[in-house]
């Protein structure tokens, strides 16, 4: 297997590929601000020749992990209640 390139520009649909996610959730991850869109030197920020945004691979990791770490959290509060008590409820 290939080593990575942690700094490699990718498509929506490439990020989602890596992320295991669909393109839309990569959309959204990036409205919401946990995925930016990746930036040049100067700060400006990096997309194709049709306007649509690169994302570094290393950028899709981090918000693939806080968005499964948040998933986890929210699993680990939730009561689980077994037959009895659905029924009472």
């Amino acid at each position: 297997m290939p080593d990575l390139d942690i700094n490699a520009l990718l498509t929506a649909k490439e990020a989602a590929g890596y992320a295991g996610v669909s393109i839309a959730v990569i959309c959204k991850w990036r409205d919401r601000g946990h995925l930016p869109v990746a930036t040049d030197a100067q700060g400006g920020e990096i997309r194709d020749e049709r306007g649509r945004p690169r994302y570094r691979l290393l950028d899709v990791a981090k918000a693939e992990n806080a968005t499964r770490q948040r998933g986890e959290k929210m699993a680990s509060r939730i009561t689980r209640r077994d037959a009895e008590q659905r029924l009472a409820a």
